[in-house]
């Protein structure tokens, strides 16, 4: 509990990352990842796969961009520095362990972005949305995208921002946390490199009988093609949450999105 304060004030954040639940949830996250290392290592072990596989097929490798870098332990970060010239980390939230390791690792830089593009316009300084890739999406150097389990992660914070602010959230619309999903799809429709998306699609959670006692479309309604493979991540084990629930995300990877 002390180590999890003390990261959440040690993180540069602007407010409104904080107000949104951006940097709790990154702590939060570090610390789960923590105590289920062995129940998410298969999880993170075949997305580090994926994206492996994807880099031997590249003609080109000069820059590698991961959307929603995180805590990096689903990225191969040794392979994608030993193989790209410049590997750009992009997240609305770095951890200060994150950032001090990057300190060191001359080919990695790190970019501090809210992927959704509506955080100005949710604390009443726009009337839509930005652009959250100006600068990167049309960058012709840009050989790797991956799209790193963030998809699934750019609707809660909005639908829980609507519901405690009913009064700015009349004049939005109410389909954000959607629009949100389809948004960050299209913006990986605009870089000319190869675009993986790695993303959790579906929870359902399960009693230790194995009977299903709640499920949750993580895509809130958002089609998306059939991936290339897909496999289940133990996202809350028996006893992470509830001692007799566990919850399960279905996880989809797509090699080519694009």
């Amino acid at each position: 509990m002390l180590a999890e304060l003390a990261l959440r004030l040690a993180t540069p954040a602007s407010r409104m990352t904080r107000r949104l639940g951006l940097v709790g949830e990154s702590v939060a996250l570090w610390s789960r990842g923590v105590r289920q290392r062995r129940a998410w290592a298969g999880h993170h072990a075949r997305c580090r796969a994926v994206i492996a596989e994807v880099v031997t097929e590249l003609p080109q490798r000069r820059t590698a961009v991961i959307l929603g870098s995180g805590l990096l332990r689903d990225i191969p970060l040794r392979l994608l520095a030993a193989n790209f010239e410049r590997v750009l980390l992009v997240d609305a939230v770095h951890l200060p362990q994150i950032r001090l390791a990057m300190r060191f690792r001359r080919k990695v830089a790190l970019l501090t972005q809210n992927l959704t593009g509506i955080m100005a316009w949710l604390a009443g300084q726009g009337d839509g949305r930005d652009d959250p890739l100006v600068g990167l999406a049309a960058d012709p150097a840009i050989d790797l995208v991956v799209s790193a389990n963030l998809l699934s992660q750019l609707a809660w914070p909005i639908e829980d921002w609507l519901a405690d602010n009913p009064d700015e959230a009349a004049a939005l619309p109410i389909d954000l946390p959607a629009r949100c999903i389809a948004w960050h799809l299209a913006d990986l429709r605009r870089f000319r490199g190869r675009v993986v998306l790695l993303s959790d699609v579906e929870m359902v959670e399960r009693d230790r009988a194995g009977t299903v006692t709640d499920q949750l479309d993580l895509m809130r309604g958002v089609a998306l093609p059939a991936p290339d493979e897909s496999w289940d991540w133990p996202v809350a084990p028996f006893g992470e949450e509830a001692a007799d629930r566990e919850n399960i995300h279905r996880v989809g990877a797509w090699r080519n999105f694009r």
